[in-house]
């Protein structure tokens, strides 16, 4: 049966390379794809993997409670702790100079050049 549908560019140039490459028409390279994926069960069903219930109370009983309530985790150094915070800063600036890419600058606010804005009709004067 003869469908058509819309693909990202990139994807589309993969598989096409991935065809030629196995020396095989696209379609038979897609069809082989749409197999697999309704064969294999759908996301939701997955189980997902989590720690055997024993390895997890083993790390929880690691942990010590502070008397602010929080704990902690006396296996973990300082100088790891230290690390992680600065990669945290770093993937924070990272993301915060991409943003700052992506918009266009703040206007700057304008000076006071010491003679009053023109007042809407009810407007209140501010005092200064």
């Amino acid at each position: 049966m003869k469908t058509t549908f819309d693909l990202p560019d990139p994807l589309l140039r993969r598989a096409k390379a991935a065809a030629a490459a196995q020396g095989r028409p696209l379609r038979d390279l897609v069809a082989e794809a749409i197999e697999a994926r309704l064969a294999a069960p759908p996301p939701a069903l997955q189980r997902r993997s989590e720690p055997p219930a024993d390895e997890w109370k083993a790390f929880l009983a690691t942990l010590e409670l502070q008397p602010d309530g929080s704990y902690i985790n006396p296996n973990v150094s300082e100088r790891d702790t230290e690390a992680f915070f600065e990669a945290l800063e770093e993937i924070r600036d990272d993301r915060l100079r991409g943003q700052a890419a992506s918009f266009p600058p703040a206007p700057t606010p304008e000076r006071s050049t010491g003679t009053p804005k023109p007042r809407r009709p009810g407007q209140l004067r501010s005092k200064a």
